[in-house]
C-alpha cells in the first residue's frame, strides 16, 4: 500500500515481526518503488497503556483488505486516528465493472466477516467516507488524506468527537442491546426456532 509516483513525504509504520520479514519489506520498498530504508518504520510490542498512547502518533491507519483490523482498529479510531478500508460493491468474480489495476489486490474477496469489519467500524464511527470499493479509490483516498490538510483535519475532528456519541465508542449501549438479543434469542428458541436472523432494535 506503498503511495507509488507521489511526491508525498510520508511513512510506513509496521509492527516489527522479526529481521527476515523487516529486510524482505525494505527490499520490496526499495525494488518496487524505488524508496529509501527509512519510507518503512518499525516498532516493537509494548504494554498496551503505551500501545494506545502511541497510536496517536500516526496519521492515517490503512486496514488490510483480506483481514480488516478488528480491536487494533477499535482502539485506532478511538485515538483519534482516521482508518481507511476496502469493501467491494461488485462481486468478487465480476470484473466487467471492477476499475483496479492491482492484479493481485482483485482476487481479495471482502465478502467474507473478517474483511468486513474495518467498514462496520467506520460506520459505527461516523466515517462511512473513508470506506473504499476499488483498490484505486483507497490509494485515492490516501493522498486525500495527505495532501488535503483542511479536509483530512475536519475528518480527525469528527472522529475524535464522536468518542462522547458514537455507538462503537458506547459500551453501556451496546452491553444493553446484546442483552436484548439474548433474551430475543431464548423467546425464539423457546418456540421451536431460529431460523430467522435476529435483529435487535437499537436504544
Amino acid at each position: 500500500f506503498l503511495v507509488r509516483n507521489r511526491s508525498i513525504h510520508s511513512v510506513l509504520w509496521l509492527l516489527r515481526s522479526g529481521p527476515e520479514m523487516e529486510a524482505n519489506l525494505r527490499q520490496i520498498a526499495r525494488s518496487e518503488f524505488g524508496l529509501s530504508d527509512s519510507a518503512l518504520v518499525f516498532t516493537d510490542i509494548c504494554p498496551r497503556d503505551e500501545h494506545l498512547s502511541r497510536l496517536g502518533c500516526a496519521d492515517l491507519f490503512l486496514d488490510t483488505p483480506a483481514y480488516n483490523a478488528h480491536t487494533l482498529g477499535c482502539d485506532t479510531l478511538f485515538a483519534g486516528v482516521p482508518m481507511v478500508s476496502l469493501l467491494r460493491t461488485t462481486n468478487l468474480h465480476d470484473t466487467s465493472s471492477d476499475k483496479d489495476n492491482y492484479a493481485d489486490v482483485k482476487k481479495v474477496d471482502t465478502e467474507k466477516l473478517p474483511s468486513r469489519v474495518g467498514a462496520s467500524l467506520l460506520v459505527a464511527s461516523g466515517l462511512d467516507n473513508m470506506i473504499c470499493p476499488t483498490m484505486k479509490l483507497y490509494e485515492e483516498m490516501m493522498i486525500k488524506c495527505a495532501t488535503r490538510t483542511e479536509w483530512y483535519n475536519s475528518v480527525r475532528s469528527k472522529l475524535e468527537a464522536s468518542r462522547e456519541t458514537s455507538p462503537l465508542f458506547d459500551t453501556r449501549r451496546w452491553v444493553k442491546n446484546f442483552e436484548l438479543s439474548l433474551k430475543h434469542i431464548s423467546s425464539v428458541e423457546k418456540g421451536g426456532t431460529l431460523d430467522d436472523d435476529i435483529v435487535v432494535k437499537t436504544t
